[in-house]
Order: C-alpha cells, then sequence, then structure tokens
C-alpha cells in the first residue's frame, strides 16, 4: 500500500545525520512522545526510474510529515520504516532520543 502525503501537510526533508533533532523538534512534546506519531516510509523514484522508499515520521496532529535521506532509497516499505525503527531505537541506547510512549512501527 502506499501511503499518499496530503498537499495540506507540513513537509520537512532531513538528512539521517539530522534525525535525532528532527525527532525531538517534531515527534516531542512536552511529556514525550506524541502517541499518534507513525513510522513509514514515502515513495520515491531511483535514478533508474524504479520506486524506492526513505524513511518517514509522520506527526498526525501538526500533520508534519519528514522525509529521512538515507544514503540511497531502500528496497521496500517495511525495510525503509525498519531501518529508521532502529535508528532511533539506536539513538534511544545513546541518550540522544527518547522514545517514551514509543511511535507505532
Amino acid at each position: 500500500m502506499i501511503r499518499q502525503a496530503a498537499a495540506s501537510q507540513d513537509l520537512h526533508s532531513v538528512p539521517v545525520h539530522d534525525l535525532a533533532t528532527a525527532w525531538n523538534a517534531y515527534a516531542m512534546t512536552a511529556t514525550g512522545v506524541d502517541p499518534a506519531t507513525e513510522l513509514l516510509a514515502v515513495p520515491v523514484l531511483t535514478t533508474g526510474h524504479r520506486v524506492g522508499w526513505r524513511p518517514a515520521i509522520r506527526v498526525p496532529a501538526t500533520r508534519t510529515l519528514v522525509v529521512v535521506h538515507t544514503a540511497a532509497p531502500h528496497a521496500s516499505f517495511d525495510e525503509a520504516r525498519q531501518c529508521l525503527s532502529s535508528l532511533l531505537t539506536a539513538m534511544a541506547t545513546k541518550g540522544s532520543t527518547t522514545l517514551h510512549g514509543r511511535a507505532a512501527a
């Protein structure tokens, strides 16, 4: 299933090295992670004109979509989402982010 980003969403593209900053800026509230935050992926065309997937964070309460630019698009929706989940978990382990009220994966 391909989910489309609504035209009225606040769209942000961030390089993977800015993921912790983006997570803290967009997914966090004063009490922790916005409980409606979703980890997902968005389709992109690769240089070979094939569909690839970029990890993304959607925060419905603020109508925000953050697309994370990794070195290359992933082969599948699930692969991109798992990459994002693994990165956030590693960052939380190191103290860069918090996953309290953990985002839906």
